[in-house]
């Protein structure tokens, strides 16, 4: 494996995580969050639809197919939000949870756009 073989293979998960964020959060109900959080959540779609675009592009000048590549990981983590959303909690644990699993998320992006930088 060469190092242009682990930047395609990163850049497919960059890919991925980023179809998937984009898929999950558009037209999710984020009415019960608090309206700075919302602001974050509605930025950070916009950043990672951004990415998604500019990473198919990359992939395809890598000559690189992502096909269906999909994140177990942000599948875990995007259950895990719909989990909460469908609970039972108060309104503050409620928020809360969301909260620190958006962290969660946004962080592991954020990891994989290190790697890539890393690569590059």
């Amino acid at each position: 494996m060469t190092k242009d073989d682990l930047l395609g293979k990163e850049m497919s998960n960059l890919y991925a995580i980023a179809k998937q964020v984009n898929h999950y959060f558009n037209g999710s109900d984020i009415s019960f969050l608090k309206t700075r959080v919302q602001n974050l959540l509605s930025n950070y779609v916009k950043f990672s639809c951004t990415h998604e675009e500019q990473t198919a592009e990359m992939l395809r000048n890598l000559q690189v197919n992502p096909g269906n590549t999909i994140d177990s990981i942000v599948n875990e983590m995007t259950e895990n939000l719909d989990e909460i959303v469908k609970s039972d909690l108060s309104d503050s644990v409620k928020q809360l949870s969301y909260e620190l699993s958006l962290n969660r998320l946004i962080s592991y992006h954020k990891a994989n756009i290190e790697n890539i930088e890393h690569l590059l």
